[in-house]
């Protein structure tokens, strides 16, 4: 496998062809240059510093991660408003199952798609979390900002275990944000054809 074919080699590619050190690369992003050298020999890697790469080197974070492959997959999808009333109803039929299946019980779903870092809420899980259905735009920070403050951390780190790929699921009970209620969500890691990671999918639901 050559060098462009993997994270690490695309990585070290970046670096070499802006002369840059593996300090002043983990300055800008706000790591040692220790781990950025772990990197750029394949270690592993959190969500938030591939972001803040893909950001530091102006390319398309899905590219560095996964490479050309990916890329072309992700331009052959279907775009707009399309998809969003497609997954939208997908979710919505996740919803109503399993409301079904648990006896009426209140359940609702999102759908987090990892290529364009968007979240899609079903109507139940708004109400969960206490958010606009309609008005909600954004990813995995958005998300965050549901969480008490003070369990914000705890469900940050289960969530980007699955983000990452460092775990197929995650099931955790967190206060929310400016209330007393509790809620617990279900997430788990769906992969395409060629076991990429592409979407996560989570069941919300109030612990008994």
């Amino acid at each position: 496998m050559s060098d462009a074919e993997t994270f690490a080699g695309r990585l070290a590619n970046l670096i070499k062809e802006q002369g840059l050190s593996h300090a002043e690369v983990g300055r800008a992003v706000g790591v040692s240059g220790q781990a950025v050298g772990k990197w750029a020999k394949g270690g592993n890697i959190e969500y938030d510093n591939l972001q803040m790469l893909a950001r530091l080197f102006a390319v398309n974070w899905i590219w560095l991660r996964y490479g050309d492959e990916a890329m072309i997959s992700f331009s052959e999808r279907r775009s707009g408003s399309k998809v969003r009333r497609a997954v939208i109803r997908d979710i919505v039929g996740n919803e109503e199952r399993l409301r079904l299946a648990l006896g009426g019980v209140d359940i609702g779903v999102w759908d987090m798609d990892l290529i364009s870092d968007r979240v899609v809420l079903s109507d139940v899980a708004a109400r969960l979390l206490g958010a606009d259905p309609n008005g909600f735009h954004g990813g995995r920070y958005k998300l965050l900002q549901f969480v008490h403050g003070e369990d914000r951390e705890r469900v940050a780190e289960a969530l980007d275990r699955v983000l990452e790929d460092r775990a197929g699921c995650f099931d955790i009970t967190h206060y929310l944000a400016g209330r007393a209620a509790r809620l617990r969500q279900r997430g788990y890691l769906l992969r395409d054809e060629a076991g990429r990671p592409v979407r996560v999918l989570t069941v919300l639901s109030l612990p008994e």
